[in-house]
């Protein structure tokens, strides 16, 4: 069925036409054809839905719960805040926990929230001593083995990995003959651990200078090799919290608008009342937007990507003319994805902001699944 969504596209008010899931064309509003179309008016800002790869859960589920009801309800809780597409994530676990999860995923009928791309492996191919909140009984070295039966459990799109773990390499060789991208993070990897993986083809970094060692004008890391390397992205978790704004400004100044990917890395927090709750197999408390260990080890987060970008604007870390890119299309052609941009051809994935900034839409291919 044919719909018609309006919104404020670059200063203009114009009528996306959508087909199938897709958009077919993008014209002033009130000029195409929409007789016999679904029209919705959304009457604010209209912006490519956001893509979040870094998602662990929301609405109380958990991907570790390994159940389709949980993926639903974690789709569903962030399309609430335009989130129209993410990547369920994992954390280091038993090889058969991770399993279960990867081989829980059916392909859905009906579907309530944000397109699921496939699954992050966060772990368990991480450093001992930047492992953060993943339990360290579940770490393991770098297995391609290992790698190869997830990939054919479950459709895994991205896998976190410290490249200066023995095994490395040959994981990263086998990441690029499963089309896996290799993000690397929880590592304590030189400036030149790193660059060798970036040669290798690994292609970001998780959740930049989180897990990793901070700039050093001396002994640079990874943060710095993929703030360097030109052909790699960096994700930032925008909550104020775990990056300070200055040095997420220095990031967008480093990498432009094109190299910085918006993620949450939320767990199952997000729009659950304050208290304690679990994660990674240990208890973590919520409290004053936080998300901790009781020894005060951030333990994800409660962000949502609608709360990133307001974090980002309010802080001039970047524009809203940049919004597009580091909360869509970025993430979108990291994946090889043909979302992220309101043009033909693309997936009707939409999200309408009010003028403070609030979600007021949010459509899945060209579906309404969030109505403020």
């Amino acid at each position: 069925m044919r719909a018609v969504v309006r919104g404020l596209i670059e200063g203009q008010w114009k009528d996306v036409i959508v087909e199938e899931g897709f958009i077919v064309d993008v014209c002033e509003a009130g000029v195409g054809v929409i007789t016999g179309a679904r029209l919705v008016d959304t009457a604010g800002l209209l912006l490519p839905g956001f893509v979040d790869v870094h998602v662990h859960g929301g609405g109380g589920a958990d991907v570790m719960d390994a159940s389709m009801e949980a993926f639903e309800q974690i789709a569903a809780t962030h399309a609430r805040h335009g989130t129209t597409a993410l990547v369920l994530t994992t954390v280091a676990a038993s090889r058969e926990a991770t399993l279960a999860a990867l081989a829980a995923w059916r392909t859905p009928g009906a579907w309530r929230g944000a397109d699921v791309l496939g699954f992050h492996l966060e772990g368990p191919f991480i450093h001992p001593a930047k492992r953060g909140a993943h339990p360290a009984e579940h770490l393991r070295a770098p297995s391609p083995e290992e790698l190869r039966a997830y990939a054919e459990a479950g459709p895994v799109r991205m896998v976190t990995l410290a490249p200066e773990l023995p095994g490395a390499d040959e994981v990263i060789r086998t990441a690029r003959e499963f089309r896996i991208v290799v993000s690397l993070g929880h590592s304590a990897s030189t400036y030149d651990e790193a660059m060798r993986a970036f040669d290798l083809g690994a292609q970001s970094a998780t959740h930049v200078f989180n897990a990793m060692d901070g700039l050093d004008h001396r002994r640079p890391g990874l943060a710095a090799a993929a703030l360097d390397r030109a052909d790699a992205m960096v994700e930032i978790i925008l909550d104020g919290v775990h990056v300070h704004p200055a040095i997420a400004r220095l990031a967008v100044r480093a990498k432009g608008r094109h190299g910085v990917i918006l993620v949450t890395d939320a767990v199952s927090v997000v729009d659950m009342p304050e208290g304690r709750y679990w994660f990674a197999g240990a208890e973590m408390v919520y409290r004053a937007g936080e998300v901790r260990r009781p020894d005060g080890t951030l333990a994800g987060s409660a962000l949502t990507m609608e709360r990133a970008v307001q974090v980002g604007l309010a802080h001039g870390v970047f524009l809203l003319d940049d919004v597009p890119d580091v909360a869509a299309a970025n993430a979108a052609r990291l994946l090889g994805e043909r979302r992220g941009r309101i043009a033909r051809g693309y997936r009707a994935d939409l999200v309408a902001l009010s003028a403070d900034g609030a979600v007021t839409h949010t459509l899945v291919g060209g579906r309404l699944v969030h109505c403020a």
